[in-house]
């Protein structure tokens, strides 16, 4: 609870606290829980999986990592990994045939919370982007 409430104070504060964060790999790695969720449009023979990693075991629902595989041919944009406080990480732009894109850091979660993935494919001409692809959550629960 004590590395917890501190790496909350330090990132209000804009600090980086690497070794609360993410703490010993031995004791981590043991403890987390990664969830999936995919999609699959067959119209457009495309496919894509989003997973997340929860940190800690016993009712912990908060998030150390995030990473969105796509399968098949999304075209020209990017993915934008969000959660229940917004946005957590933008793809670079580009053709996304059979990429992946990893986040890594620290979100608070709770019980009930949706982590999801978009694809955002760029319209052309300089018109923006639009949302190419429903969200495809994973919802934190207790284990």
């Amino acid at each position: 609870m004590k590395y917890r409430m501190a790496a909350a104070m330090a990132l209000a504060a804009g600090t980086v606290l690497a070794g609360i964060a993410s703490g010993p790999a031995s004791a981590s790695t043991a403890e987390d829980n990664e969830r999936c969720q995919d999609a699959t449009y067959p119209s457009v023979a495309f496919s894509h999986k989003v997973c997340v990693t929860f940190r800690g075991s016993g009712g912990a629902n908060d998030v150390i990592r995030m990473n969105v595989n796509s399968f098949g041919r999304t075209g020209i944009g990017h993915w934008e990994l969000f959660g229940p406080h917004g946005t957590i990480s933008n793809s670079l732009d580009g053709e996304w045939k059979d990429r992946r894109h990893d986040w890594a850091g620290y979100q608070d979660s709770s019980f009930g919370d949706l982590w999801c993935a978009v694809f955002w494919r760029d319209g052309g001409g300089g018109s923006g982007y639009y949302r190419a692809t429903p969200p495809v959550c994973v919802k934190s629960y207790y284990p």
